[in-house]
């Protein structure tokens, strides 16, 4: 969809706001949450404005029946002028709007504060899927050590909470950090993940000429230090030599330097003829993929950002949501999604040996498989639809369009 294509006619006054200073759409697991939470809004809602960040290829704005995207394309080096350049152009947006909208949802401070600044009369909900205190010792280095600009960062995030008529998440995990923070956990409500329908359909062509050859089982993420693929990788060096015709397939998001660390251990690990790294892939394709796999990985490391910050991994369920058993580290957030031996296998976190055994275990054993397979893909059509998820979420959306309004 072009930007010309729309240069003749205005967007529809919206009847819902989502905010996101996140890059809209990228193949990652945040994209696929907002693509979830501004469908659930449209469902009821509709015209949703999706206030977001985009690329310099990306339309300024584009409309996708009763969406309406608007993108800040100003891409600052500078976390912080970026945060409050972002925050200019969603107060901008908002505040000339003639009929305010009957509910805003924004999924970070940086656009809550001044969405909640131009709606003041707005119910809002705030996601939560984390808050950028937490995330400056491991996100931004160069900004960890600055005490009064986390004090800032905290009152920011502090009046958001507090402005917001109510709290979402996706984890329970997150859940009790917030209720630590001192928000009344009566207000917050957790919404796990879902997976989109194209994961429960079984793919009817071929499949990628990689995968006809052989076995494989795979990993699909980030390359972040928490999701822990390097030890993914050291544990698959120890178990290669016992699976000769088993493979490793890598559906990573394709940052430069941590993949150039990557390739540096897999070529130290004599691992290059039994690993492939694929770069990122659209839905349709990497359900395809996902299907085809043995099993997949996901093996999360006992950190701050796992334990304590909370997650809720796409990954796990969009695989389950396949039929595609998952091997993942023994975390509460992995808990909430997996019941060890039922719908998936829990390894300890952080050591290379279990994981290794449990890769030839799952590998050795097709009755095993088989049967994680059956019961994970009954537990996401349980649990991790898009249905089950928008029902959850209208709930939220109708209890803060009812609740007084907060001072």
């Amino acid at each position: 969809m072009s930007e010309a294509a729309h240069t003749f006619a205005a967007p529809p006054a919206p009847r819902s706001i989502y905010v996101a200073f996140e890059v809209f759409p990228r193949p990652k697991g945040a994209s696929s949450h907002i693509a979830a939470m501004v469908t659930a809004l449209a469902e009821n809602r509709g015209p949703v404005w999706l206030l977001c960040c985009g690329f310099a290829d990306m339309p300024a704005w584009q409309r996708e029946g009763d969406i309406v995207i608007h993108r800040f394309k100003v891409h600052h080096p500078n976390l912080l002028r970026r945060a409050k350049e972002f925050g200019d152009f969603v107060f901008g947006r908002l505040a000339g709007l003639k009929t305010p909208p009957g509910l805003c949802v924004f999924r970070d401070p940086w656009g809550g504060w001044p969405a909640l600044s131009a709606l003041p009369d707005t119910p809002a909900v705030f996601e939560v899927n984390g808050l950028p205190s937490w995330e400056l010792d491991y996100a931004y280095p160069a900004l960890r050590n600055n005490p009064v600009l986390r004090i800032k960062i905290e009152e920011i995030e502090r009046h958001c909470l507090d402005s917001a008529d109510a709290v979402a998440t996706v984890s329970e995990v997150t859940r009790a950090a917030l209720i630590g923070l001192g928000v009344d956990g009566g207000r917050i409500s957790v919404v796990p993940n879902s997976a989109s329908d194209v994961f429960f359909n079984a793919p009817n062509g071929p499949g990628p000429d990689y995968l006809r050859a052989g076995r494989w089982f795979g990993y699909v993420g980030s390359l972040h230090p928490w999701q822990g693929l390097d030890l993914l990788i050291k544990a698959w060096a120890a178990a290669a030599g016992d699976l000769p015709e088993t493979r490793l397939l890598v559906v990573h998001n394709g940052r430069r330097k941590p993949l150039k660390v990557l390739k540096k251990q897999i070529r130290k690990l004599g691992l290059v003829d039994r690993v492939l790294l694929q770069s990122p892939l659209p839905p349709d394709a990497l359900a395809d993929v996902i299907s085809r796999l043995e099993f997949t990985v996901a093996p999360l490391t006992e950190t701050v950002r796992n334990t304590v910050q909370g997650c809720c991994p796409i990954k796990i369920v969009e695989s389950m949501a396949a039929g595609t058993p998952v091997l993942a580290s023994d975390l509460q957030v992995t808990r909430d999604l997996i019941t060890h031996d039922l719908d998936g296998h829990l390894v300890p976190p952080g050591r290379s040996r279990p994981l290794a055994l449990a890769i030839r275990q799952l590998s050795g054993d097709d009755s095993q498989r088989n049967r994680l397979a059956h019961r994970c893909r009954e537990t996401a059509r349980t649990r991790f639809t898009r249905r089950v998820m928008f029902d959850k979420l209208e709930a939220i959306f109708q209890s803060a369009s009812s609740a007084p309004k907060r001072s």
